[in-house]
């Protein structure tokens, strides 16, 4: 009987060497798939390649806010695998402050790399993927994207930003079996979110709001991207997927 959670030599995009890119991208090398790891962090794009278990992984450099640098990062990706069968993109930023006293400049930033970058890399992987007949592409957004937690007015707002685009351009490649998809999951911690963990009374609050009585982790999300990247996710599209605990709940 074929597994139909088999990824086995799929060829994938991970989009993010960060702490949620660098685990998901482990367990899916774990099971077979072959990797293209992309980050604007040289250093950390060849510490995650060389870790993944298996053979035939590649790495390059993505600035996810120029769309040359996606189409380069998608071709090596093609290249590497001989086709593009899904992309995972973790890229993020996540700035913290009150409305009122939010630098613009940090608005702006988060847009450029958490909305406008997720749809330079989408459409140009969707390009190939419409041309080679299907393909995945997830995005990591947020519960952010449905919940409101104060301060949180720029990452907020692109993470819900990011939700609409993945219904958007699933409705739009959905007849080229394109499946677009986001994963949203509770805060998580990692090297981005860290530095806001210290604060006591921000992990309080976080902790507070999540009825399962714990942050989410990063294997937390193996199974759902699992899922949105092999053949049993084949007839699902436009989705966010929380997982969160009970975070959008309450």
């Amino acid at each position: 009987m074929t597994d139909i959670f088999d990824i086995e030599g799929r060829s994938i995009l991970v989009a993010g060497a960060g702490g949620i890119g660098a685990g998901i991208a482990a367990e899916l090398a774990r099971r077979g798939a072959r990797l293209t790891i992309a980050d604007v962090d040289e250093t950390a794009v060849e510490r995650v390649r060389e870790a993944l278990p298996g053979e035939g992984h590649a790495a390059c450099i993505l600035n996810i806010t120029e769309e040359d640098s996606c189409a380069s990062a998608v071709a090596t990706a093609v290249s590497n695998g001989g086709r593009l069968d899904g992309v995972l993109n973790a890229v993020g930023i996540l700035r913290i402050a009150p409305a009122l006293e939010l630098p613009i400049d940090d608005f702006t930033a988060s847009l450029n790399i958490n909305v406008t970058g997720a749809l330079l890399l989408a459409r140009q992987a969707g390009k190939i993927m419409i041309d080679q007949g299907g393909g995945r592409i997830v995005t990591i957004a947020s519960v952010s994207s449905k919940v409101a937690n104060p301060n949180y007015a720029a990452y907020a707002t692109s993470k819900a930003a990011l939700s609409q685009l993945t219904r958007v351009l699933a409705v739009e490649w959905a007849k080229h079996q394109v499946a677009v998809n986001a994963i949203g999951p509770a805060v998580v911690p990692t090297p981005m979110s860290n530095p806001f963990m210290t604060d006591p009374e921000y992990r309080a609050y976080q902790m507070s709001h999540i009825p399962m009585g714990r942050m989410a982790t990063v294997e937390d999300l193996f199974g759902t991207a699992l899922l949105l990247l092999s053949s049993a996710g084949a007839f699902i599209t436009g989705q966010t997927f929380y997982i969160d605990g009970g975070r959008t709940l309450v």
